[in-house]
């Protein structure tokens, strides 16, 4: 149980970032019923409350997404009781399809809608305005500035909902979500309302002859909504008797406070913005000459006060800028602009290196898209098709030696009886024994499609990779005495072009594939060196992407990798689409057990829920046979072998397909026996430049592995090329 909002002594303080007070001011007000999807910076509400659940006798739930954990809100609030429902800003998105409608039917018991803004996008693909969202639903909106008000602001929130029988919406930004604060607490009062739904079919079914009348119910109740914003405690004056006044909201107030003089200007604090406290504003408006509005995002109080006043500075005439989050030095610098403030005398700031955010030592996402990066190719045959023609033969030769001859080539027709023909080149083996064999390292074989190269300047014709050649695919030429052996002809083998029995197939097309992305952990494949993903849109949105990518017809195999939580919270009807419509895609899921960005909470495939109790385990392999899927691999991406084996089998495959990459993540589990570099190595680079493992660097001399950083994955010392990684003794 979380002691801090557990503890019921009126007038006392406690340490409270601004989720935490979000979730105390819910359990003083009594709330019975609490849902929501874990979303940065959000996610601290639901779980402060779900660890004090119990003592308060409060349901709390992670749900499979914002809608659902809504509408469960909802569903609460129709029976009387109060209800909290919390998310991030993108989130509001997913629940806005209820959150419309859910204005229209209003509500009985209080439900609050905590909505956290990210500003500067620390961990969203926007930054968007929930203040807008206020106008579009017409639902009430408070915008808190530090974690008192965020305590008090839903208290309030609550009453506010009750009265005007409407959600609310209690807005925070990142900071205020995540900043410490020194928050006065006042007594729980526990929920104890009987649920009892009142069957007003009215009300509660909105077929539009009920609606249209629900509509006009929701404007009356805006209207009365400006009284109570009007009246607000949280919307402040304080009048200094200067001719400037400056118009705040959320922590960008508070930051001008910090690094302004107070007395040199007027102030006006809103905090409870939506409807926009009009009356407030215009007894604030006829005793100052000038305003400069201070609001983070979108120019909301600007656009709002603008025919009210005819000198407004803000978004489009200060350095304010609506891009980004502020800061006090982004407010000091605007106003020293203005002539307003002193330039501050700044000390040189500490030199710290960049730390952009990666994949964790032994995160089985990285095993992955490395075995997705490294699929090995190579021409394959079908004897029951092949006829013995050599036309293959002509076109190697042709294609590499600019001549007709077939000895010349890379590629062999063998007859195998007297009714059977097959063709042979490099198969790229894993560990290529020809390359081992070579004494004069003249073979090389590639780390990403495992294709062997010949250095014909090193290469003397020995015939020992010939020797060691289980397929007899390697031949020496017979002018040069240089060894011949098949490149896939960068990708693209004439021999597969010209075969005209069509009996030739590129094998594991290693550069011909599109990885669309999703939101999590695994978005980090985007940057070096994976370099994997290649789109981040929206939760679920990968797959959807993927299937337009095919059905416009692109030539490449498609791959979609969406997380586990991702999966079960948008994901499904996406699968079900390239079912329904045979999209040629592949969903990668990469299945760690949790939703590992926002703090390990559990997920549906996990057993447990929010409140830590075992639950019924929902299989993701068979919700994809269930949506339709008729091809479903699941792999452990630390046997990397065992999954470029999958990822070469799907690559062949038409149609709808699912890869499951299965591992849970490495910080829920004992760490494994760490590993060490031997001596022998040779700074290759594979472990690192190719791979990323943080925990390898290389040195002058060679790589090494920090034991600290080290998880015991094992991925580097199955994939280096030169046996040289070791369990560390």
């Amino acid at each position: 149980m979380n002691a801090k909002i557990a503890i019921n002594n009126p007038g006392s303080f406690l340490l409270l970032n601004g989720d935490e007070a979000v979730a105390r001011g819910a359990v003083e007000a009594g709330v019975q019923v609490a849902a929501a999807y874990p979303g940065t910076p959000s996610t601290e509400i639901l779980e402060t409350i779900a660890d004090a659940a119990k003592n308060f006798g409060i349901y709390a739930e992670w749900s499979i997404n914002e809608i659902v954990s809504l509408e469960v809100a909802a569903g609460a609030s129709m029976s009387g009781v109060r209800s909290i429902v919390s998310m991030k800003h993108v989130g509001l998105n997913v629940a806005a399809d209820a959150a419309m409608t859910l204005a229209y039917t209003g509500v009985k018991g209080g439900l609050v809608i905590a909505v956290c803004d990210d500003p500067a996008m620390h961990s969203s693909q926007n930054e968007q305005d929930t203040r807008y969202f206020a106008i579009h639903s017409d639902i009430p909106l408070f915008d808190a500035g530090n974690p008192q008000e965020a305590l008090d602001m839903t208290r309030e929130a609550f009453n506010i909902s009750e009265r005007l029988q409407l959600p609310v919406i209690v807005r925070l930004t990142t900071r205020v979500a995540h900043g410490k604060g020194r928050v006065k607490i006042r007594e729980i009062s526990k929920g104890s309302r009987k649920a009892e739904f009142d069957k007003d079919v009215s009300r509660w079914v909105m077929v539009p002859s009920n609606a249209i009348k629900r509509h006009r119910v929701l404007k009356e109740k805006s209207q009365e909504a400006n009284g109570y914003v009007n009246r607000s405690k949280f919307n402040i004056i304080e009048d200094n008797g200067k001719e400037i006044g400056i118009v705040g909201s959320g922590i960008g107030y508070y930051y001008a406070r910090s690094v302004l003089d107070k007395n040199q200007f007027s102030w006006l604090k809103l905090g409870f913005v939506y409807p926009f406290p009009t009356e407030v504003f215009k007894r604030f408006a006829s005793k100052v000459k000038k305003i400069i509005v201070v609001e983070e995002l979108r120019p909301y109080i600007e656009n709002s006060i603008k025919c009210l006043h005819p000198n407004v500075l803000g978004k489009n005439n200060t350095k304010l800028d609506e891009i980004g989050e502020f800061t006090p030095d982004v407010i000091r610098d605007a106003f020293v602009d203005l002539g307003l403030c002193e330039k501050a005398e700044l000390h040189n700031p500490l030199d710290l290196p960049s730390r952009p955010p990666v994949l964790c030592p032994a995160c089985p996402h990285r095993a992955f898209y490395y075995a997705l990066n490294t699929v090995k190719q190579f021409v394959d045959c079908n004897p029951k098709k092949c006829n013995g023609c050599v036309v293959c033969e002509y076109a190697c030769s042709m294609e590499k030696e600019a001549t007709f001859n077939p000895v010349k080539s890379r590629i062999r027709a063998v007859r195998l009886n007297t009714i059977s023909n097959i063709a042979m080149t490099c198969r790229t083996c894993e560990e290529a024994p020809c390359v081992a064999a070579c004494p004069k390292d003249a073979l090389r074989q590639s780390t990403e499609d495992k294709t062997i190269t010949v250095d014909d300047e090193k290469c003397n014709g020995c015939g020992w990779c010939i020797q060691a050649c289980e397929y007899g695919a390697i031949t020496l030429h017979p002018s040069t005495r240089k060894v011949l052996v098949c490149d896939t002809c960068v990708g693209e083998p004439v021999c597969v072009q010209w075969c005209p029995e069509s009996a030739l197939t590129l094998k594991g097309k290693s550069t011909d594939k599109i990885v669309t992305g999703d939101i999590g952990c695994y978005t980090l494949g985007f940057m070096s060196p994976l370099n994997t993903v290649q789109t981040c849109l929206c939760m679920g949105g990968g797959i959807s992407q993927a299937a337009g990518m095919s059905h416009a017809g692109v030539k490449d195999k498609v791959f979609a990798v969406i997380g586990d939580s991702t999966f079960f919270h948008g994901g499904m009807p996406g699968l079900l689409n390239i079912a329904y419509n045979k999209s040629n895609v592949c969903v990668v899921i990469l299945d760690n057990s949790t939703v590992a960005m926002t703090g390990h909470q559990p997920t549906p495939g996990s057993g447990k829920n929010a409140l830590g109790e075992q639950t019924k385990i929902i299989e993701i392999a068979e919700v994809a046979k269930s949506l339709g899927i008729e091809k479903v691999k699941i792999v452990d991406p630390y046997n990397v072998e065992e999954t470029r084996i999958a990822i070469r089998e799907i690559l062949e495959y038409r149609g709808p397909s699912v890869i499951i990459s299965r591992r849970p993540c490495p910080l829920l589990v004992k760490r494994g026996p760490r590993r060490e570099i031997l001596e022998e190595c040779n700074t290759c680079g594979v472990c690192v430049e190719q791979f990323g493992c943080p925990a390898i660097s290389i040195t002058s001399e060679r790589a090494e592995i920090d034991p600290t950083l080290c998880y015991g994955c094992g991925v580097c010392e199955e994939i280096c090329p030169f046996d040289v990684i070791r369990s560390k003794k």
